[in-house]
């Protein structure tokens, strides 16, 4: 439900701040990420709560902070306001993955998390791809009441999503106190302890590297590089979050534990290596031949993502302790967390004003080129990235 929500924002929330807020498109992307800064930790620190309280309620509260969050994006009117609001919506987007990764953990059957998390990643694109369509609207309005539609509605999908959760019978804690103080510490946290799952959480960061190269290099390859229409830069990004929502559960179906899971993470490999060789082609060819070279690259490429993906998720949650699922699964959210400020991906307007701003220069757009390829990459960040949460 939220996802519908989630997919019309990040299609047009930044083109909203930039326009009707009196920041700059570098103030934006300053507050966004100084605000998005809180999120590092919080995951851990909710998700070992929810451990020890129940997870259906932290989901709840966790949901409800993020609608909080969206609501008052309607009333930023400065730098210091925008990190808030921004630190309360990392915060809670935080703690809702690590507590929805305990009570998937808890809900999944031995080996079948993988599946069980494939089918809410397949629901999540769809969502997305619905929410994404619906921005285009608001995106072709591009009136103030169109854009606060969309911040209402995010926030308003995020309530459903907690009402229907609290019909959902109580989860009891994984964890309970021990009487001990010495062997409270020593238990609670066992994530940062565990140096294998340290390990996959590292490996699994470099590895999710890959989604920047559809979330920022390849727009901004078509538009400079290729003779493909400069449409081509948004239809990729709708086919891959199409491919990815009908193949998520067919492809991941062979995962049964950690075997065959780390099977498909090395297979996804050389189909990462085959797609990138062809979105390079793309640069030497005629318009109608860089099309079809894209078209099978972004194909190709969800295929490998779904793999690694499916094979990710189970790792997360078969060499988790499954008394700590949600405490695990901050750290793996963290480790996604720091892969996401490394790379440009989050750096939002600054980035995006200083690639398309040529553009004027060169004479192929203008402020509305610019907005509308910024719109572009924003949704696109959601269908790889948030997807994956």
């Amino acid at each position: 439900m939220n996802t519908i929500g989630m997919g019309m924002f990040l299609s047009a929330g930044t083109i909203f701040l930039v326009k009707f807020t009196g920041l700059s498109p570098a103030a934006v992307g300053t507050g966004l990420t100084v605000g998005s800064l809180a999120g590092f930790g919080a995951g851990m620190l909710i998700g070992d709560f929810a451990d020890r309280r129940g997870s259906r309620e932290v989901v709840i509260a966790a949901m409800l902070l993020e609608a909080l969050a969206s609501a008052c994006l309607l009333l930023v009117g400065s730098l210091w306001s925008l990190i808030a609001v921004a630190a309360v919506a990392a915060i809670g987007s935080a703690g809702s993955g690590s507590a929805r990764g305990a009570m998937i953990g808890l809900l999944a059957e031995a080996g079948k998390g993988a599946r069980l998390r494939s089918y809410l990643r397949a629901v999540t694109n769809v969502g997305l791809a619905i929410g994404t369509l619906t921005a285009a609207i608001a995106l072709a309005i591009d009136t103030r009441p169109a854009y606060v539609f969309l911040i209402v509605t995010d926030a308003a999908t995020f309530v459903f999503a907690a009402a229907i959760l609290s019909r959902m019978a109580h989860l009891p804690p994984t964890r309970v106190a021990q009487t001990s103080d010495s062997a409270e510490k020593e238990r609670k946290w066992v994530a940062l302890r565990d140096r294998h799952y340290l390990g996959l959480t590292l490996a699994a960061s470099i590895a999710s590297l890959q989604g920047w190269v559809l979330v920022q290099a390849l727009p901004v390859w078509i538009v400079l590089k290729t003779d493909a229409p400069r449409s081509m830069a948004a239809l990729v990004l709708f086919v891959g979050s199409v491919t990815v929502a009908l193949i998520q559960l067919p492809a991941t179906r062979s995962i049964d534990g950690p075997r065959s899971a780390a099977h498909l993470i090395t297979l996804s490999g050389p189909l990462f290596i085959l797609a990138w060789i062809m979105m390079a082609l793309s640069a030497d060819h005629a318009a109608w031949i860089a099309v079809m070279l894209l078209l099978v690259a972004v194909l190709v490429h969800s295929l490998a993502e779904v793999w690694q993906a499916g094979g990710t998720f189970e790792l997360s949650f078969a060499l988790a302790r499954p008394e700590a699922q949600g405490q695990y699964q901050g750290l793996m959210g963290l480790g996604a967390r720091v892969r996401r400020r490394g790379s440009a991906g989050h750096r939002h307007p600054v980035v995006c004003q200083r690639r398309y701003g040529g553009l004027d220069r060169a004479g192929r757009g203008g402020r509305r080129g610019r907005i509308r390829l910024r719109a572009d990459r924003e949704a696109l960040g959601s269908f790889t990235h948030h997807a994956q949460q």
